[in-house]
């Protein structure tokens, strides 16, 4: 029998405690360092840091190289968007510390690095996954 159970992703963005926005239909481009998580609405273009939770929201574009301190949410689109479905935006980068959410509306071109990967049906991962490993997973070596 087949089991017709869905899972569901809630977003809360005050409950997640995330406290800086970039509206829809604003886009950003250059370096940033977001303190607190990011609520992404518009578009976000460039290099930088968010220390917190990222949301990418339905309508939303991430582009370039981020480092994120916590977990992702991407119900949007990571990378730019590319003609065909097997084209790589290899200019994009995104290291998640924490677990990448790919949402059923979610598509990522670019290069995807995450400590834990969680897609739920219809996301669509173009681009490369990679794991982040834990520094405390690395075997330590003691000399004699």
């Amino acid at each position: 029998m087949l089991d017709k159970t869905q899972d569901t992703l809630v977003i809360d963005p005050v409950k997640m405690n995330i406290v800086n926005r970039i509206a829809a239909d604003t886009v950003l481009a250059g370096d940033f360092l977001f303190k607190g998580g990011l609520l992404l609405q518009g578009t976000l273009q460039g290099v930088g840091e968010i220390a917190g939770r990222l949301v990418v929201w339905h309508d939303a574009r991430l582009i370039g190289r981020f480092r994120v301190l916590g977990d992702l949410y991407l119900l949007g689109q990571l990378g730019e968007a590319t003609e065909t479905d097997d084209e790589v935006d290899d200019q994009t980068e995104i290291e998640v510390q924490g677990t990448a959410y790919v949402a059923s509306s979610g598509v990522s071109t670019g290069t995807l690095i995450a400590t834990k990967l969680r897609m739920y049906d219809g996301a669509v991962l173009q681009g490369p996954f990679r794991t982040l490993r834990n520094a405390q997973s690395l075997p330590v070596l003691h000399g004699g």
